[in-house]
């Protein structure tokens, strides 16, 4: 390995997890899939599976625009965090979501992504467009960030 690919190994493992979000969200991946696949290891879930499982919900589930991914994330490693494997642990995860949801939305005027990026992405056509008027870039690095430090200072995700 040459110097600088060694440097620049290092420099990734000390990236702040935000860093790492908007790294993944930057290298293609979609929303839900960067946020989510940075924490996921915390609880368990490797990378592969946590890039598989949240594969269908960037965009708002499949690009529909509904709740953004990066909410979707956080609710899914919120309930790997508080949730437990019984019916009964929804009265105690869902107060949480909510709250994270009406965080973001206090931040962004919304959990919905047609709403915080002012696009209609469901099609190819209208995906491809908005990529190229730079608006993921614009935008969403900015949620990605906000999302990863909401999780981590407000939501403790990193604390045992």
């Amino acid at each position: 390995m040459n110097a600088k690919r060694i440097y620049r190994k290092h420099e990734k493992r000390m990236q702040s997890r935000a860093d790492q979000v908007v790294d993944n969200f930057m290298d293609g991946y979609n929303c839900c899939q960067s946020f989510f696949s940075t924490y996921s290891n915390i609880y368990g879930v490797n990378r592969e599976t946590a890039l598989k499982l949240t594969a269908g919900l960037g965009g708002g589930v499949g690009n529909s625009g509904e709740i953004c991914g990066l909410v979707n994330a956080a609710c899914l490693l919120l309930g790997l965090k508080h949730g437990a494997d019984s019916p009964e642990s929804q009265s105690h995860v869902s107060p949480i979501c909510l709250a994270f949801c009406d965080d973001f939305a206090a931040n962004y005027g919304s959990v919905h992504c047609r709403d915080i990026i002012k696009r209609n992405i469901r099609t190819a056509e209208e995906m491809l467009k908005a990529k190229e008027d730079g608006v993921f870039t614009k935008i969403c690095e900015g949620c990605s960030r906000f999302a990863a430090e909401l999780l981590e200072k407000k939501y403790g995700i990193l604390d045992e």
